[in-house]
């Protein structure tokens, strides 16, 4: 299991390039040689992308458990789901029902709905 964000592989890969921190022999395929194909910087090579490179992650996953590396925490792992500051409430609420419900919600905050003219819809529907 990995601690990090896996659809990063290909950004902390080339944030790492751009600090000295990776060191590759390789050249990188230019953008026209990389058009509609898959390529792994990490082992350049084109049977898969840089992101589904399952021995960047372990690698990126192993510095991360040494301590060497320390991925910045994104807002979704801090709060998935934030209080927005414009919250809609709503005094005395209601919930329409269809009519073949009312019996069980005698004395509940409901308001009964009027059956829909079903035949109407249908011949209409069929004109």
């Amino acid at each position: 299991m990995f601690t990090f964000d896996v659809s990063k592989c290909e950004r902390i890969f080339d944030e790492l390039a751009k600090i000295g921190k990776n060191k590759f022999s390789h050249t990188i395929p230019s953008v026209e040689e990389l058009k509609r194909r898959v390529y792994c910087k990490f082992h350049n090579t084109f049977p898969h992308a840089t992101n589904d490179c399952n021995v960047l992650r372990r690698k990126i996953q192993s510095v991360i458990d040494e301590g060497r590396l320390i991925p910045p925490t994104m807002q979704i792992d801090q709060n998935p789901f934030p209080m927005h500051a414009h919250v809609l409430e709503l005094k005395d609420p209601k919930i329409l029902i269809w009519p073949s419900q009312a019996e069980s919600t005698k004395g509940k905050n409901v308001i009964i709905g009027e059956e829909r003219p079903e035949k109407k819809m249908l011949q209409s529907k069929a004109s």
